[in-house]
This record gives C-alpha cells, sequence and structure tokens, in this order.
C-alpha cells in the first residue's frame, strides 16, 4: 500500500502497535519508514512493548524523533529489564512472590525515559491496552502517570508483578488483546494501521519447561491476533503491515536492534507496493 492510498483511509487513523517483548524494536523501523514518507497516525494504540513504543512516538514524531527511539533500542541491555535475583525466584516458586522477576528496573527505565508524564498530555492521543486480571477484560488506558501505565500493559503474567491503577490490577494486554481493533474503534479511529513484530519463526519444539510456557503463550498471542485482523470490527478500515518470521523471542533483550533495518527496509518495499 503506497502513501497516497493511506492518505485515502478514512480519518482519524490509528497505528495499532502489538505486543512482542525484544521484538518491539521491529517496530522502530517501521516507523522510520512511515516517517519519511509523511505518514502519520491521529491515534496511537500500544500494547506492552509496542505500548513502550507508541508511548516513545507520541513526543517523537518525524524522522528525527524516530532516530531517537532507535537509540533507546540500541542502547537497551538486559540488565536494564531482567535482572534474575534467586531469592526472589525461590519465594515466587513457594507462592509468596506475585512474579520471578520485580519491575524495578524497568519503571528506573521508563522514568529515564519519560518522566512523570501524563498520558493525557501526549501531543497525539494515547491509548496503551493492559488486561484487568479480574474481569479479563482488554482496558485502554488514557489517563494518568505514563509509566505507571506501560508498567501495566507490558507485565508479562508471572514474569512481572501485576499493576495496581485505580483499584484495578492489570497484567498484559497481550493476554487478550495484543490487536485492540475493538478498542481502537472505540476511542475514534475510523482507520488502523497495524504495526506487526515478527511471528516466531518455525523451530524444534524446546524441551524446557520455561522454554515451552514462553513458545506456546506467544503462539497463542499469535494466533488470536490473526483472528482478529480476520474478523475487524464493522466501522473500522484495517491495513497490516505484516513481517517475516524470526529467531529472536520475546526476551532477547540486547540482541533485536538488528530488526530495525529489516524492518526498514521491508516497510519501505511495502510502502513502494512490492512486498505483501
Amino acid at each position: 500500500m503506497t502513501p497516497d492510498e493511506i492518505a485515502r483511509l478514512p480519518r482519524p487513523l490509528a497505528f495499532v502497535l502489538p505486543g512482542g517483548g525484544a521484538l518491539g524494536a521491529y517496530q522502530v523501523g517501521v516507523l522510520r519508514a512511515l516517517a519519511e514518507r509523511s505518514v502519520k497516525a491521529d491515534l496511537l494504540v500500544g500494547v506492552s512493548a509496542g505500548a513502550v513504543n507508541a508511548s516513545l512516538y507520541a513526543w517523537n514524531e518525524g524522522v528525527d524523533g524516530v532516530q531517537r527511539m532507535e537509540t533507546v533500542w540500541r542502547n537497551i541491555r538486559r540488565r536494564d529489564l531482567l535482572r534474575v535475583d534467586v531469592g526472589r525466584l525461590a519465594l515466587a516458586f513457594a507462592g509468596r512472590h506475585p512474579s520471578f522477576l520485580d519491575n524495578r528496573h524497568g519503571l528506573q527505565f521508563l522514568r529515564h525515559h519519560f518522566g512523570s508524564r501524563q498520558l493525557e498530555q501526549a501531543p497525539i492521543p494515547l491509548v496503551l491496552v493492559a488486561t484487568d486480571l479480574s474481569t479479563g477484560e482488554a482496558v485502554g488506558i488514557t489517563k494518568g502517570d505514563m509509566a505507571t501505565a506501560i508498567l501495566a500493559s507490558s507485565a508479562f503474567p508471572g514474569v512481572y508483578p501485576p499493576v495496581h491503577i485505580d483499584g484495578r490490577t492489570y497484567v498484559d494486554g497481550g493476554v487478550v488483546a495484543d490487536i485492540p481493533l475493538d478498542l481502537t474503534l472505540a476511542h475514534g479511529a475510523a482507520s488502523a494501521l497495524v504495526l506487526n513484530v515478527p511471528p516466531l519463526a518455525h523451530d524444534a519444539p524446546p524441551t524446557r519447561a520455561i522454554d515451552i510456557l514462553f513458545r506456546a503463550s506467544s503462539l497463542g498471542v499469535e494466533a488470536h491476533g490473526r483472528t482478529a485482523l480476520r474478523r475487524p470490527p464493522p466501522g473500522l478500515q484495517v491495513v497490516e503491515i505484516a513481517a517475516q518470521p524470526s529467531a529472536i523471542t520475546t526476551f532477547d533483550v540486547g540482541r533485536s536492534a538488528g530488526v530495525i533495518g529489516e524492518a526498514y527496509a521491508h516497510t519501505v518495499d511495502w510502502l513502494a507496493g512490492d512486498a505483501r
């Protein structure tokens, strides 16, 4: 789909950024290609890692802004987000902690980049999607502390602790709505451009319990996303920028920056009508 064809989509146009952990870096390459061709969003809807990118992009629109986003992703190291404490692991296995990791370092990372910004102050309207752990409802958070909302949207169950906001308990939005088209429509969009991350590449089945859990959960999220794209809600025109499978996995933090260039090249071809 060319930029001219995108310009003819009904407005408001939302960029929908699903989750993908470390593969969120891929969306930066897509955004750079879109920015270079002056494709702009009227609304940003982010889930999990996509919530990080949507929030960064809300204050960093345009080519220069996306370059700043790329710098953020290229400088992320595993210790910024994933620090294992053996004592906490033991307590989690014993049922005395709600997660294997804490989110202190993730919060420090977010505070460094967002400070105390509020969602309602975003230059581009912003919706961050989390899952209500009590009701199973996908919730679009549009007000309040941005860093806390991002933590809620990206609280991978069991790995990071649930996040409490205004009396509700949230976990990762991708649990029930990795491609939240219903919420995108409900927040006023007439069209949605979905910036997908690469699906899992075919591989030999893992044998370790934790690897089986993560791969199975990723496959489930991908399947739910494909269903959402096949059955968009009436009244919302949906266009997907698909991605090729990758061997990079959700928790390969620090290894994913290489996919930015791949994403950029693929999206340039897609916008020229050379990739489908």
